[in-house]
């Protein structure tokens, strides 16, 4: 895929021939001092995992599955082949699904089910701490590791049966290795048979963006990162060391062969299934506008909690944090702005984000968890910003952030983000009676009422009449039969206004009942007199 013209810009833009002074040769700190340092910086990454990992834990369960998790449960439940064969034709990878298949238990509920991305949201808090201490030190390995492990959109995808949370892990180890690659080019640029090579920088680079690209599309703007970013690594070896170049240049080919022979066959497989149309089904993203942007901004970056089945941010977060980490996130893009490493971390954030605007007149993309993954390396360069703060302050620093972190979290595990199919799945059940005709407004919305249907009840398709065509349901209305009419959202896209939907079934009178399932679905009952009970 050709770059936008932006993104080229960017790489372009932070160019510029680069001297660095050589080090000042200071004395080795003494092994008591530097075991000590150890020490300190695993206690606060294990301080980081396990607030990533409980704020992803605490209430795992209490919101019900949505559509794209109900189709995750219905998939790991086919056999192997069918499995794979729905995984391509809804041009999904299917690896991730393996992987619950593999780990789960035939019956795991909704809480298990998320379970293996609450882990994967814990890991990447640790990995993102992992790159911003290369980058800046403890200072900025904390405050950008409880960033990532509070940051309300990274736990909401942390609570969900999907493979984004897996993804930003696999990126951010990806961006690790690329960083390290970065900061000592000589040393990548070794053959990876020599023992100077950095075969730890290009392994990390390898298995997160194979891993990643094997996992979902979404990551396939990392390989323009990843080209850019090489880029720049060898402009660096040209001006500093040129008989190097080609030995990076070499390995640079090398890993980028190595991804293709990893990825091209699922890619392949899914163009196949597809007919060669990956981007038809995307029609439900709604048109980029300054709303769309802000949401987007708001929720990947700022520290907001965003709604799954509307483009909006839900209210209740402390805005002090989100403009706190956008101040030091511009901080650390000036502290390593003459760094190769901190142009690394500003293409990887800058890309993805540059890309989508860049495709939205021709097909709009612009959803929070299309862009998920770039919050990585935003998160790393305000870490970075937090690096100027006296060593001293850091305890004092952590606390502050924890606190508003904390706050600025809290509403998520008290608002409703999810809708309630599962109450709406419960009312069915108790209400339907045989023969009669529930008319669903979401063609998706017989999967949800399936999927959470109470235990030991029958599938409604078996005690009544389920269809999403208003002339069937008319015409079994005037029938005399009971309608029951739905209308409420599976995902993000359009929800008819309740009035409109009795407009639409104002030929069966008034409805009998009328009953709300939480915020975003509505139940009325049309029945003849004598049968609304």
């Amino acid at each position: 895929m050709p770059l936008p013209h932006s993104a080229a810009n960017v790489a372009a833009a932070m160019d510029r021939p680069v001297r660095y002074p050589p080090p000042a040769a200071l004395p080795p700190a003494p092994p008591r001092a530097r075991a000590a340092a150890r020490d300190g910086a695993r206690a606060w990454l294990l301080l980081v995992l396990g607030l990533g990992l409980l704020a992803r834990l605490l209430h795992i369960g209490r919101q019900p599955l949505w559509l794209d998790e109900a189709l995750t449960l219905q998939r790991i439940h086919l056999d192997l082949a069918g499995l794979v064969a729905d995984s391509f034709a809804s041009r999904h990878m299917p690896g991730y699904f393996l992987l619950l298949r593999l780990l789960l238990p035939f019956d795991a509920d909704g809480a298990l089910l998320r379970l293996p991305s609450a882990l994967f949201g814990a890991l990447s808090a640790g990995v993102v701490f992992a790159v911003a201490r290369r980058v800046g030190g403890l200072r900025a390995a904390v405050v950008a590791g409880l960033l990532m492990a509070l940051s309300p959109l990274q736990v909401q995808y942390g609570q969900e049966a999907r493979s984004y949370a897996l993804v930003v892990l696999l990126i951010a180890v990806a961006l690790w290795g690329l960083v390290r690659l970065a900061q000592d080019p000589r040393r990548a640029a070794c053959g990876l048979a020599d023992p100077a090579a950095d075969r730890l920088g290009w392994g990390a680079y390898l298995f997160g963006t194979v891993g990643a690209l094997d996992v979902l599309g979404d990551a396939l703007p990392w390989l323009a990162v990843s080209a850019l970013a090489f880029w720049l690594v060898w402009r660096r070896l040209r001006a500093e060391a040129p008989p190097a170049c080609a030995g990076f240049r070499r390995n640079a080919l090398f890993a980028f062969a190595a991804v293709l022979a990893g990825c091209l066959p699922l890619y392949a497989a899914i163009w196949l299934a597809g007919g060669g149309q990956l981007l038809r089904h995307f029609d439900w993203v709604p048109p980029v506008s300054p709303h769309g942007v802000w949401v987007a901004a708001g929720s990947v970056y700022l520290m907001r909690m965003a709604a799954v089945v509307r483009l909006g941010l839900l209210p209740g977060s402390v805005p002090l944090l989100g403009w706190l980490v956008l101040a030091l996130a511009v901080a650390g893009m000036l502290r390593l702005r003459g760094r190769t490493e901190g142009r690394v971390l500003l293409l990887a954030f800058a890309v993805l984000p540059l890309l989508v605007l860049a495709l939205a007149p021709f097909r709009s993309m612009l959803v929070p968890r299309y862009l998920l993954w770039s919050a990585a390396p935003f998160l790393v360069l305000a870490g970075a910003g937090a690096a100027a703060l006296p060593r001293r302050a850091l305890p004092f620093a952590a606390a502050v952030l924890l606190l508003l972190g904390a706050a600025n979290l809290a509403p998520l595990y008290r608002q409703e983000t999810k809708p309630r199919w599962d109450l709406a799945a419960a009312t069915l059940a108790a209400g339907v009676r045989p023969g009669d005709t529930v008319f669903t407004a979401d063609p998706n919305a017989p999967t949800m009422l399936d999927v959470l249907r109470p235990r030991g009840a029958p599938p409604l398709g078996q005690v009544a009449q389920v269809t999403s065509r208003l002339d069937e349901a008319l015409a079994r209305g005037r029938g005399g039969g009971r309608v029951w009419a739905v209308n409420g959202r599976t995902g993000l896209g359009r929800r008819l206004p309740p009035a409109a939907l009795e407009q639409q079934l104002a030929a069966l009178g008034a409805p009998a009942e009328q009953i709300r399932q939480g915020r975003e679905i509505t139940i009325l009952l049309y029945a003849p007199p004598g049968l609304s009970d």
